[in-house]
């Protein structure tokens, strides 16, 4: 989910994409006269250069699912985030994730009428995590919105990079995805509304005005159908948190990373905290959250509601990098307290830019549960 995206970590994220796709934005017979020098980075990356036409997350509006499903092109980056754990019928465990990001490379109209010109790409990010082999398989696609190759919409909500896709049929949604070694086809059930995040959807991340998302969740999804991991096919069910987040502005430049977790319980209950880092590793004032009841109903939680220690580290033998590797979790005000360790330690993506996510058990003295955990800026 990536949730929030610090400027450094766009950084290497908008440079691939613009690499790859700004021969996108032309026909083939163009491509060669475009060159390295022409894609400005930094200014891509800008809060304000190029994006005074961009709409801003400023204010809270109505927003909801299934209304809002489709993307948001008038923002300039958006994320469609997946991510549940699943068991076979002999009680094997594992977890996955599907996102879908949508990035903007200019506000302006598209000049010409080349149908390989295009304002928008998109990129996905498919993983499963099998923690009885404690093996993890990542992969990626990435593409422009033209000629049908990757997009989304609105009514029935789709969106997808070739046949990577999420699409809405009657009141379900179905995922289906093939990777290296991996396939999901999976069948989402929603067990309860939409929780809007921060102010009736308006999430803030930082103190400036436009330092803003419109967020919303939906955090208790029934899941059911087939999961192959190399050639084991396993039939499987289990429970998925999807986020939907659009917004325009980074973060500040203060902003090192972030904490996130999601959590479904087995007494009925689903949290998600997150905490967003300094560069000396201490959470800033925008952290955020909320916890959902059985009946659905939920109440939305600030940085003062919730703690999150860490009580370990994991060093990955790929990058290097030095993640935390357990923690401690806990929300006073509920009687919630829970160990978090990932299921496998390696859950690590290395695609353009590291950062870890993965699939995580969440332990008390009288709940337990199964979520999701993502750091970002290590």
């Amino acid at each position: 989910m990536i949730r929030c995206c610090p400027s450094q970590i766009l950084l290497t994220l908008i440079s691939c994409l613009l690499l790859l796709t700004a021969f996108g934005c032309s026909s083939p017979q163009e491509q060669d006269q475009i060159s390295i020098d022409r894609i400005n980075i930094m200014q891509a990356l800008s809060s304000t250069a190029g994006g005074e036409c961009y709409d801003k997350a400023d204010a809270p509006r109505p927003i909801g699912f299934p209304k809002d499903a489709g993307s948001h092109d008038g923002f300039r980056t958006e994320w469609w985030y997946y991510t549940g754990n699943l068991k076979n019928d002999q009680g094997r465990h594992f977890g996955y994730q599907l996102t879908f990001f949508r990035q903007a490379l200019s506000c302006e109209p598209v000049k010409g009428a080349s149908k390989w010109r295009t304002r928008q790409l998109y990129f996905t990010h498919l993983a499963v995590t099998d923690t009885r082999s404690g093996t993890f398989y990542s992969d990626l696609r990435m593409n422009r919105q033209s000629l049908g190759i990757a997009g989304s919409q609105q009514n029935p909500y789709t969106v997808w990079i070739d046949d990577w896709r999420v699409r809405q049929v009657n009141d379900r949604l179905v995922l289906t995805a093939r990777g290296d070694g991996i396939l999901l086809e999976l069948v989402l059930t929603q067990e309860k509304p939409v929780i809007l995040q921060g102010n009736q959807g308006l999430s803030r991340k930082g103190r400036k005005p436009f330092n803003a998302s419109f967020y919303y969740s939906l955090p208790r999804l029934k899941t059911s159908g087939t999961l192959q991991v190399g050639p084991d096919i396993h039939k499987v069910d289990g429970n998925t948190w999807f986020d939907h987040e659009w917004s325009t502005s980074a973060l500040d430049a203060d902003v090192a990373g972030w904490d996130w977790f999601s959590a479904h319980l087995d007494d009925g209950r689903d949290f998600m905290v997150c905490q967003i880092r300094k560069p000396d590793g201490t959470p800033n004032n925008y952290g955020f959250g909320s916890l959902c009841f059985p009946d659905g109903t939920y109440e939305i939680l600030n940085k003062d509601d919730f703690t999150i220690q860490t009580k370990g580290y994991w060093t990955s033998p790929a990058t290097g990098r030095r993640y935390p590797g357990a923690w401690e979790i806990t929300l006073p005000g509920h009687g919630i307290k829970m160990a978090v360790t990932p299921v496998i330690p390696n859950q690590e993506h290395i695609h353009m830019f590291p950062y870890w996510e993965g699939a995580a058990r969440f332990s008390g003295k009288e709940i337990n549960g199964f979520g999701y955990v993502e750091l970002t800026g290590y």
